[in-house]
């Protein structure tokens, strides 16, 4: 990118002044760049093909600009630059489970949702001036968090005669739990599983859910672990249809997990797979 280049970003976001994304044609490139505003202004650019969709990639930069930002002092957010890029690269893929795990890790997102569990509806002007109060861990964009919200269909915002500030309204809720993999388990050797192992794994999974307690602390865990890493992900994707030996999991290279070893350690902390030797 030249300095011209650098300047046209600058002098855009300043035109606008406002912290979030904007987007720039310029010659043989194509840009998406969010500023994170005034009080500590960092710019994170992405250069996509021509053909790509610079809006599909707003909620991604949005959401790894605070993982920036909250990780830049002594620069220790460069170590996580290559894993923020894979995780920004699969949002215009990104199935529902995924997209809604996203927003669900989401610390400003969470507070959202559970202050309009509890009320349904706040004025948009009041809930920036309690999210200020309430979510001190770093820079946020309240409208373009809220914009995110209403695309994915969890709230809704309305304008209402007589009311000085927009309201914002709870119209889809999250709600996340364990439950068995009932397609394997109706018969487990038609899906891979060997016939001398079949009562051994209906018992571990009994008593699995004979113990299991649903908590916020779980399910933040599996949703970083598991759901929001593109990887471990892929695993899972392939062991909720069949049992498979290690060999077979090693086919999934070719769909760009690299370390099959590392995701199913994640599962395996996770409480989220057996195995059987």
């Amino acid at each position: 990118i030249t300095e011209e280049t650098l300047m046209q970003i600058y002098a855009a976001h300043e035109y606008t002044g406002e912290p979030g994304m904007i987007s720039l044609l310029v010659g043989p490139l194509n840009i998406a760049s969010y500023y994170t505003g005034r009080e500590k202004p960092l710019y994170i650019i992405l250069l996509l093909n021509l053909d790509e969709d610079v809006d599909a990639y707003e909620g991604g930069l949005s959401d790894i600009s605070r993982v920036i930002f909250q990780n830049y002092e002594e620069d220790a957010y460069l170590d996580m630059i290559p894993f923020l890029f894979q995780r920004l690269s699969t949002y215009p893929h990104l199935n529902e489970e995924q997209s809604l795990a996203i927003t669900y890790m989401d610390g400003v997102n969470r507070l959202i949702i559970n202050r309009l569990r509890e009320e349904g509806v706040i004025s948009k002007s009041e809930l920036k001036i309690w999210l200020k109060d309430e979510y001190r861990e770093g820079f946020f964009d309240v409208d373009a968090i809220l914009m995110e919200l209403i695309k994915k269909e969890i709230i809704k915002e309305a304008s209402v005669k007589g009311m000085p500030s927009e309201l914002i309204f709870l119209i889809n809720d999250l709600f996340m739990i364990r439950r068995p993999p009932i397609t394997l388990l109706k018969n487990p050797s038609e899906r891979g599983l060997p016939e001398r192992f079949v009562e051994e794994y209906k018992v571990a999974v009994r008593k699995f859910f004979q113990k299991y307690r649903p908590s916020d602390d779980d399910n933040l865990k599996i949703l970083n672990d598991v759901v929001a890493d593109p990887q471990v992900y892929e695993i899972l994707k392939l062991l909720r249809i069949s049992i498979v030996t290690k060999n077979v999991l090693e086919k999934l290279r070719k769909k760009g997990v690299d370390d099959i070893d590392d995701g199913l350690k994640k599962l395996w902390d996770s409480q989220m797979i057996h195995v059987f030797q």
